[in-house]
């Protein structure tokens, strides 16, 4: 493989703050022994009900190891029945992470809900979403940050957008070192990153953007690669790109080959100097570097996991997401290192039910950190573990 520059210090400024936007769900998970056939009936083996969407995800990891008071943001929409959506914006909350929200009313304004079947036989897992609330408008997340640090206001009308921005700019203290977009209203998206980057301090300090790519097809997520200085792109994204390119299905399972060959279309509209990573599901993943016209790319294999540790593999994109902002923005290291906590954080996710216990403040991701974390007891592996195989899903 190619090796990677990573002398780079990907932020720079007193401190690291972030403004993440994105839908916030409530999860409902459901586990089977095994996936139903159609039209066929079927017994669970366990049900709960917990925050979820990847922005919530990815910022209560994120919440586990900065310092407390660190400024972690969330703006995002909620709708319907307060019942619903008020226990998951305080569970948020009670992880230090400020939540702006704009509350919908309206028929079909609800907070969406994601249905997740997780076959204990397989370990895959399906998901069905409901989600029909219109998520955040640029003029919205503008208002919500200008409210939120001007509380006394009078100024509440989306319609003072232009003098709302002028004043913001003029007297906000608040302008994040990193911005995180989850990748799904992508014309709202391009409208926040024009306005940080018009803001006098971008000049100055330019804060870091980053995009997730998960869906292929949302209109406008393709624009984006040349806007972010991290992209984040899940395998699904790739293939379907891949597969749209040569007008034909994507069935190769070289992984390596896949990356080559969708980074040297990538090259041509990524950022310069923009920095990548790309997971392939039990893999591992890849970390990409974009510069003026070349690539530079290093493989991270995943730890192989024996089948009796493997207890929940829902959210470990968004894990190893909130371990990537964190060893880039946070810790400051380079897309490397930052790649290898981040398949090792999300490697221990899928041996956890939810998110707690990843890591702390005082020692970040500790031992999942190091070279080999998995070659010790002391992140949960059985001193002899039964024999091994990859999971599907891991990343």
């Amino acid at each position: 493989m190619d090796s990677i520059d990573t002398s780079s210090t990907p932020v720079e400024g007193p401190g690291f703050s972030i403004l993440a936007i994105g839908a916030l769900y409530r999860d409902v998970i459901v586990k089977v022994p095994k996936f139903p056939a159609e039209d066929a009936k079927q017994s669970a083996t366990s049900e709960k009900v917990r925050v979820g969407g990847n922005i919530s995800n990815t910022l209560s990891v994120l919440s586990q190891v900065v310092r407390p008071g660190t400024q972690l943001l969330y703006a995002t929409a909620v709708g319907g029945p307060e019942a619903i959506w008020r226990p998951l914006i305080s569970t948020l909350e009670a992880k230090g992470i400020t939540m702006l929200y704009e509350i919908r009313e309206g028929e079909g304004q609800t907070t969406p809900t994601a249905y997740i079947f997780e076959s204990e036989s397989t370990g895959s897992r399906t998901i069905i979403s409901h989600q029909l609330i219109t998520q955040l408008k640029t003029s919205e997340v503008k208002s919500l940050l200008f409210t939120h640090f001007f509380p006394k206001t009078t100024f509440m009308s989306h319609a003072y957008d232009d003098m709302l921005s002028r004043v913001y700019n003029a007297h906000s203290s608040f302008y994040p070192s990193w911005i995180h977009f989850e990748g799904r209203e992508c014309f709202m998206v391009e409208g926040v990153i024009d306005h940080f980057i018009s803001r006098r301090e971008y000049k100055q300090n330019p804060c870091v953007i980053s995009v997730e790519f998960e869906a292929y097809g949302r209109p406008g997520l393709d624009r984006l690669m040349g806007m972010c200085d991290v992209a984040f792109i899940a395998e699904g994204y790739m293939k379907a790109f891949l597969e749209e390119a040569s007008k034909d299905s994507w069935d190769g399972n070289d992984k390596e080959l896949m990356v080559r060959l969708f980074t040297s279309y990538l090259k041509r509209t990524a950022k310069r100097r923009a920095t990548a990573f790309i997971t392939v599901g039990s893999k591992g993943a890849y970390a990409v570097r974009f510069n003026a016209g070349t690539v530079e790319m290093r493989y991270i294999p995943a730890p192989d996991i024996a089948s009796s540790e493997i207890v929940e593999t829902t959210g470990a994109g968004d894990t190893f997401i909130a371990a990537a902002i964190y060893a880039l923005g946070y810790r400051r290291l380079d897309a490397v290192k930052a790649a290898k906590i981040a398949v090792n954080v999300a490697s221990k996710k899928c041996m956890l039910i939810g998110y707690d216990g990843l890591g702390n403040p005082d020692a970040g991701f500790g031992v999942l950190e190091g070279e080999d974390p998995f070659a010790t007891p002391a992140v949960g592996m059985s001193p002899v573990p039964p024999p091994a195989r990859p999971i599907d899903g891991l990343l």
